[in-house]
């Protein structure tokens, strides 16, 4: 199958009228997730560094850094504003990617949007494309490759960032072969760097490389017409064996984003802690648990997880965020689990690494190994008195099955964006970006994300 092709056709000959209007409404709540979440880690550490260096070495300011002042060239906005959104890894997951696929794709698009003085309705349809390529790609490799140890936000995220990229910049279907071509030979990403500042930098490296790959193409850049299914293309060697092209025929028959769908992040931290988080929070407000009731806390996980919580003895926020033992721990420590339980100065409280010490990590055979499952989680307690409560696993909130209210998506949006906007901002702000799609001039909107001076 000529899968560079087909997915450059694809990208091309999409027409807005085809999209549904379930699709559409999807993505909205999409990237209003994930603009809340880029504002709230614009001023984390990792964010700032990459910030620092873009005012060093950045362009021309063409594009907007979101969550400050500074605008800079397009592709160092790209590297900026995806770092920043997964950041504190709060941003939305996919089940069948097994990543992140909002943060890549939606940085990639502010930037190439501003470029291309895109409207918001052009924008909604990039973010969308960039979701359908990257998530029908995973079906084509994962878990394989996953639990080979690349991490799919970059790996795959490069992809849908090139493929919105391309469609903002108005590439025809030749310039967008060589996009996506080019964009498969920046495609990275270690899971080894979990807990790391590295992490978050996979969706700005992604989006950055999305961007870089759509200008490079558009100036008449070449590459293998076949460097997706090559026999030495990006399937044979990130694919750890799995080569199922024909998945490739579903592009857009159905989309994605109904299917698969988004998992919107209750906790900002890994996905594979919040059924561990969820959990353990519901036990200590049925029972009123405190922690020194606690002999012993068992959290049983999936036997892909392992590969993922890798963080067993955690000294930093980062590191806590991919720790089994510090969310249950955490969890019944805290009155709630939020941004601020995940600072360093949060990890080395006394009461949470002393109850860490009676968290004990094992995998279950119960819990179910698909990917929209693998995630879930048992949490056993045992209390000093003799007694055990247990909770079992289940979806959490957020996840497509059990997804979160307008109202409570609309909170966390709130409460991320409160963090760096003035506070009579952030309500314009996310009602552009409820409409987004009637939005005339994207500019509109990123004028308005940085804050007041």
């Amino acid at each position: 199958m000529r899968a560079t092709s087909a997915i450059a056709e694809f990208i091309v000959k999409s027409r807005w009228e085809e999209c549904p209007e379930p699709a559409v409404a999807a993505a909205r709540r999409a990237i209003l997730d994930c603009l809340g979440v880029m504002l709230a880690g614009s001023v984390d550490p990792p964010a700032r560094i990459v910030q620092s260096v873009a005012r060093a070495e950045g362009g021309a300011p063409l594009a907007t850094v979101v969550g400050t002042g500074q605008r800079t060239g397009a592709v160092w906005a790209a590297l900026c504003n995806g770092t920043a959104a997964h950041a504190l890894d709060f941003d939305d997951t996919n089940f069948a990617m097994l990543g992140h696929p909002s943060a890549p794709v939606l940085a990639a698009a502010l930037a190439a949007g501003e470029l291309g003085l895109a409207d918001g309705r052009a924008v909604v349809h990039a973010f969308l494309l960039g979701f359908e390529v990257e998530t029908t790609l995973a079906e084509v490799v994962n878990p394989e490759h996953y639990d080979h140890g690349w991490h799919a936000t970059c790996t795959l995220g490069t992809l849908g960032a090139a493929t919105a990229a391309a469609r903002l910049l108005g590439l025809d279907a030749a310039q967008t072969r060589m996009a996506l071509a080019t964009a498969a030979s920046q495609s990275s990403g270690l899971k080894e760097n979990f807990g790391t500042m590295t992490k978050p930098f996979h969706a700005g490296h992604a989006a950055r490389s999305g961007v870089l790959a759509a200008l490079l193409a558009r100036e008449g850049w070449t590459a293998s017409e076949q460097a997706l299914e090559g026999p030495q293309g990006w399937v044979s060697v990130l694919g750890a064996g799995a080569r199922r092209l024909e998945a490739l025929a579903t592009l857009g028959a159905p989309w994605k984003i109904l299917t698969s769908g988004v998992a919107v992040k209750p906790y900002p931290s890994c996905a594979c802690t919040h059924s561990i988080i969820d959990g353990t929070l519901e036990l200590k407000r049925v029972h009123g648990l405190l922690p020194e009731q606690v002999a012993e806390i068992t959290v049983g996980i999936n036997a892909l997880v392992p590969k993922i919580l890798i963080h067993h003895d955690p000294h930093t926020g980062l590191e806590a965020k991919f720790s089994a033992e510090f969310s249950a721990a955490a969890a019944l420590c805290e009155e709630r689990v939020g941004i601020g339980t995940f600072r360093d100065d949060t990890v080395r409280t006394p009461a949470i690494r002393d109850l860490m010490a009676r968290v004990r990590v094992v995998v279950d055979p119960e819990i179910p190994g698909d990917l929209e499952r693998h995630m879930w989680s048992k949490v056993t307690v045992r209390l000093t008195d003799g007694r055990t409560l247990q909770i079992g696993p289940r979806q959490v909130p957020g996840h497509p099955g059990t997804p979160l209210t307008l109202e409570a998506l609309r909170d966390k949006f709130n409460g991320c964006a409160a963090l760096v906007l003035p506070e009579d901002r952030v309500a314009s702000v996310r009602e552009m970006v409820e409409g987004l799609d009637g939005c005339p001039d994207l500019r509109s909107l990123t004028a308005i994300l940085s804050p007041a001076r």
